[in-house]
């Protein structure tokens, strides 16, 4: 049975992929609408860089700052969201290769959990935000099979353990086919809808 992957090189992935994302967004992307409801371009990488922040804080076994609101963040991108996701990035990766960061357990949006589990969340939602901007600005995501398909089993024990907690983070799953890609499979587990389109308006 092959074995799972090192999280830290998927999380090197998951943020290197972001940001190549980021970096093709233009000024006038930022206000387009995502898969996210009533949230923007804009608000869906400021809420990337408040959430990398926060988990940076909890690899360090740090409670994380009060500041860094995930339901309403503030606004930390700026005029320039690559450096701030970039700058949120390299503190996070830093943080979980302490030695012992990957060991026992760490604090997490829904309370303590398993280090290994909370890394992976960060990854889960690194990737999944990922997705959203690069829909909302019909971009490549650059996610691949293997990305996705390490995604998708975090995302099926991860999205139900959340809804549980709180069931207004993440809809009903959608149904899709059996045969659909990985990928679509991971953002339909999220309550998205893979085939998101913008409304005409």
């Amino acid at each position: 049975m092959a074995s799972f992957p090192d999280p830290l090189r998927i999380l090197d992935l998951a943020q290197t992929r972001a940001a190549s994302i980021i970096a093709t967004i233009k000024r006038d992307q930022l206000d387009l609408p995502t898969p996210c409801d009533e949230w923007s371009v804009r608000d869906v990488i400021n809420k990337l860089v408040a959430s990398t922040l926060l988990f940076a804080s909890f690899g360090r076994r740090e409670e994380g700052d009060s500041n860094l609101d995930l339901i309403h963040p503030k606004d930390l991108i700026g005029d320039n969201p690559l450096s701030a996701f970039t700058q949120a990035a390299t503190s996070c990766r830093e943080a979980w290769s302490l030695p012992g960061a990957l060991e026992g357990m760490a604090t997490s949006t829904i309370g303590e959990a398993k280090a290994r589990s909370v890394l992976n969340a960060r990854i889960f939602d690194t990737t999944v935000l990922s997705w959203d901007i690069s829909s909302a600005c019909n971009v490549p995501n650059y996610i691949d099979e293997e990305q996705a398909t390490y995604v998708l089993r975090v995302a099926q024990a991860l999205v139900p353990a959340v809804r549980s907690h709180s069931n207004e983070r993440y809809k009903a799953p959608v149904a899709i086919s059996d045969n659909s890609q990985t990928l679509d499979h991971l953002i339909a587990v999220t309550g998205r809808n893979p085939s998101w389109e913008p409304k005409a308006k």
